[in-house]
């Protein structure tokens, strides 16, 4: 359950956050405003990164004991964090970027951290003097390549997502504090990215981009040296790779043109591929979907030879580049102007009654199922005490006086957790019901067909899919394919199920949703008080065998 807590105290927190920084940003200072080289239009919030790390680290801080070599992670994940905050506010000359990330890299290796098997050096550690600075190089590099790959909505946060995605499924069997961290990372992305995803109203700014890629980097390090030694020492190449031959190109490029290696153009692959006629949702889909097959390729080639890791790598490589000069060469373009129309079209659309009976199936068919997990759960609590009691008031009533984004968060992010749960509840084994799994899964499942009619008679202008969606969609076939037993499959396909449901019903603003809203911040409360109430006893019993 400390995994499962993790990811969503941290997912929790950057929702909270978030939304107050945003407001927050012209006092801060952190505004970017638009620019030749930008894509966007107007001046918006680069203030997601605090948020997005703020997260992270709290949630690690409050889940695991202060220990080397964790330690001089998160420390070096703040200097970073203080850094690119500077930056955000200040635009600081690069020299002082390098700065810190020469002091954070620097406290990272000292406190053990570091490349100690090197490629085709065997099974033997490789000497400091040399495994230090392909550690420095490495990670610095990883941390600017993910810093300039950050030009569209939703871009450098969702490859990143992806390999964090990765790094926490490899390591998750060792247990240790290495999945516990990635998956507090995670759960502040994807806070972030509920504000990011085309067209965003924040960005993540300086702060969020260098604070992803130096984690990142060194989580990647972690999991090839102390976790899984078996794993080839090459794997964190494929892991970034996408980020690592984005910037490799780009300079090489400016270089040969006799520029300077920094200077901004638009260069970068996600402006190759507007170049070629694809819509800002396209690019990053299409960026997503090359980032995944060097993900797959690092699944894949896990245990293999140096030679093979290395030599797929730079294959892969070859193949992009050569799709990309060769569309230049040829003048591709799939588009010269972007058509798109306003409503769905089909016969669905001649039942009037649909549009709103469909929404009102859904309202009701989310309270019903939040009443029973809370009717099942009310079982499973030791006692709630009368301090419990006053802080689920506080919470109920803080939902009700906050404005109604911020309600809306919490709200949604209650759904989410209670459906994740109701994975491990709401089961023929957990409960002893007879086929308890049937009626569950076939209730949910007539919940996302309704969901989908919805979506079919209603306006384009009101709900359509994001490169969200296309980021589930890898998760949803990497569970299906890479889980060993029926438990994740069960816990995915309720959590789709509310999710789209939910996140359907609160696009419309004719219907305040009074007792659902309600109901559900009561869920989500009880189930973090039986994720605490277990996270304690673990403790407890943890303490009991050591003084034992």
């Amino acid at each position: 359950m400390e995994l499962f807590l993790s990811f969503i105290l941290s997912t929790l927190i950057s929702l909270l956050l978030i939304p107050l920084l945003i407001k927050s940003a012209g006092f801060l200072g952190m505004v970017d405003e638009p620019g030749e080289r930008k894509v966007h239009q107007k001046a918006i919030p680069r203030c997601g990164g605090l948020g997005l790390a703020a997260a992270m680290l709290i949630t690690v801080l409050l889940l695991l004991p202060i220990d080397t070599p964790y330690r001089g992670l998160i420390l070096g994940g703040a200097i970073i964090v203080v850094f690119g905050a500077l930056d955000d506010v200040l635009n600081l000359h690069y020299r002082w970027k390098f700065l810190g990330q020469f002091l954070a890299v620097l406290l990272v290796m000292q406190q053990g951290i570091y490349l100690d098997y090197l490629p085709f050096n065997g099974i033997e550690p490789a000497p400091k003097w040399i495994a230090y600075p392909i550690t420095f190089l490495f990670v610095v590099g990883v941390t600017n390549a993910v810093n300039l790959s950050d030009g569209l909505d939703g871009l450098a946060a969702g490859i990143m997502l992806m390999t964090l995605a990765l790094i926490a499924f490899l390591a998750a069997d060792s247990g240790g504090w290495l999945p516990v961290m990635a998956l507090a990372l995670i759960g502040g992305i994807l806070g972030f990215l509920r504000f990011n995803s085309h067209p965003a109203i924040v960005f993540m700014g300086d702060t969020g981009s260098q604070f992803i890629g130096f984690m990142v980097a060194f989580l990647s390090i972690c999991l090839v040296s102390d976790v899984h030694v078996v794993l080839n020492p090459a794997l964190p190449l494929l892991l970034l790779g996408l980020p690592v031959l984005d910037t490799l190109m780009v300079m090489t490029q400016r270089i040969a043109l006799r520029l300077s290696p920094f200077s901004p153009d638009k260069r970068h692959i996600h402006h190759k591929l507007l170049a070629f006629g694809l819509t800002h949702a396209e690019a990053v889909a299409c960026i997503y979907v090359l980032q995944s097959v060097f993900l797959v390729a690092a699944f894949c080639w896990r245990y293999q030879s140096d030679w093979l890791v290395i030599g797929g790598y730079l294959m892969i490589c070859t193949v992009i580049l050569a799709l990309f000069f060769g569309g230049d060469h040829l003048g591709w373009r799939l588009r010269d102007v972007e058509v798109g129309s306003d409503r769905r079209r089909g016969f669905l659309r001649q039942f009037d009654g649909l549009y709103k009976g469909a929404r009102v199936y859904i309202e009701y068919a989310l309270l019903l199922y939040l009443l029973v997990m809370i009717l099942v759960m009310s079982d499973k609590i030791d006692a709630f005490s009368s301090r419990d009691q006053w802080l689920l008031m506080m919470v109920v009533a803080l939902v009700g006086l906050v404005k109604k984004p911020m309600s809306d968060a919490l709200v949604k992010l209650s759904v989410y957790v209670t459906a994740t749960f109701s994975g491990f509840v709401l089961t023929t084994e957990a409960l002893g019901i007879a086929h308890i799994d049937s009626v569950v899964n076939s209730f949910l499942a007539a919940l996302m067909l309704v969901t989908f009619l919805a979506i079919r008679v209603t306006r384009r202008s009101v709900f359509t899919l994001s490169t969200q969606d296309m980021l589930i969609s890898f998760f949803v076939l990497a569970v299906f394919l890479l889980a060993d037993t029926k438990l994740p499959v069960g816990i995915l396909f309720k959590l789709l199920c509310m999710a789209y449901a939910i996140e359907y019903l609160f696009t419309f603003s004719l219907r305040r949703y009074r007792l659902l809203r309600f109901v559900a911040v009561v869920a989500g409360i009880m189930v973090l008080s039986l994720l605490i109430q277990d996270n304690t006893q673990s403790v407890l019993d943890a303490a009991e065998q050591l003084n034992g």
